[in-house]
């Protein structure tokens, strides 16, 4: 397979969920990419073909589809409606055709120690890159940490049963799981180690991924964040997707592309 066939991709929609509160999962017709999509890694979406809307749209790979025989068959996408492109997306059919580069960005790497416990911590719709996680890390021990403002930001969270990673949410309203914020189940998750390691992986809101890295950086937990940001290439050449990232420079920072170093970053590397 050369390197341009795993990077452009027009593939068919074959069925949409709708969960409701604006979220729905698109299921793509895309072996190649099933065959080579690391979790993490991402798609970068042309919504449609015609001038507007411009600008692509990155997603996470949800879900590793596979047929009856285990064999790779395609990827879902999740997605929120807040803006026109999410809109004409989730308006996608079964047949309907979508333009996209992917697998883009660097995946998530599963620790060397099998006993190591991954923790997974999401806000939102920040919770898309943990299903293909945990589909492709069957037999480590996971835990999934769910967070929301209420239990509309968590309306797809039934794709996650069965999994076999242990799953606890938290809404800030209590209308599902814990009522609080999602770094109380974090701080909790890791107190109950006692010392056994661990490795917390994160995405979504920004200060919900802040939060996440210094409770992990206090207790001396590796934590790694998957980034989300808005980018029109993908590929490193129009510098929109940056972030913050520590060196030994006068001003103590260089500016990192997410989509090229990222989107799995360090969280001990970056300058929250």
């Amino acid at each position: 397979m050369t390197e341009r066939s795993t990077l452009l991709h027009d593939v068919k929609v074959t069925r949409r969920s709708d969960f409701g509160h604006g979220y729905f999962e698109l299921f793509l017709d895309a072996p190649e990419l099933a065959r080579v999509m690391g979790a993490g890694q991402f798609l970068n979406i042309r919504v449609r073909n015609e001038l507007f809307p411009l600008l692509r749209r990155p997603f996470s790979s949800f879900d590793l589809l596979k047929d009856a025989r285990g064999k790779p068959v395609g990827v879902s996408i999740l997605g929120h409606v807040v803006g026109q492109g999410t809109r004409m997306l989730a308006g996608m059919n079964p047949g309907d055709h979508l333009h996209l580069n992917g697998p883009l960005g660097h995946p998530f790497e599963a620790p060397e120690n099998p006993d190591t416990r991954i923790i997974m911590v999401g806000g939102g719709i920040g919770l898309a890159p943990f299903l293909h996680t945990v589909r492709q890390w069957t037999g480590r021990d996971m835990a999934l940490l769910a967070g929301g403002r209420s239990q509309r930001d968590l309306a797809f969270m039934k794709r996650f049963a069965n999994t076999g990673a242990s799953i606890l949410m938290a809404s800030e309203d209590g209308s599902v799981g814990v009522k609080g914020r999602v770094t109380v189940l974090l701080e909790a998750e890791l107190k109950a180690l006692k010392g056994r390691p661990a490795m917390v992986l994160t995405c979504g809101p920004w200060a919900m991924m802040e939060a996440v890295a210094r409770i992990c950086g206090a207790g001396g937990t590796a934590c790694y964040a998957s980034l989300e940001s808005v980018m029109a290439c993908g590929y490193g050449v129009c510098n929109g997707c940056v972030a913050r990232v520590k060196d030994d420079s006068e001003g103590g920072f260089r500016y990192a592309k997410t989509c090229v170093e990222g989107t799995v970053m360090d969280c001990a590397k970056l300058v929250w």
